[in-house]
């Protein structure tokens, strides 16, 4: 991967929250994060937003903006 590549990709980090009954469950997305590409393009830093617990899985997906429509 290029370093101009890695550096501009931006990642949301996540907390997915299951609930509902098993047989319909569904899950909710918190956002308690971001994570960001190493210069080297072979790692990426995550920094979470001071004071959340996080515990379980943190999933990390590619920013993607919201339309301001």
């Amino acid at each position: 991967m290029a370093k101009d590549t890695a550096q501009k990709i931006r990642y949301d980090a996540l907390v997915a929250h299951e609930y509902g009954p098993e047989d319909d469950r569904k899950t909710h997305w918190t956002r308690v994060g971001a994570g960001f590409s190493n210069a080297d393009g072979k790692g990426i830093n995550i920094e979470l937003t001071p004071g959340i617990a996080v515990s379980g899985r943190l999933v990390l997906r590619v920013y993607e903006p919201k339309d301001k429509e």
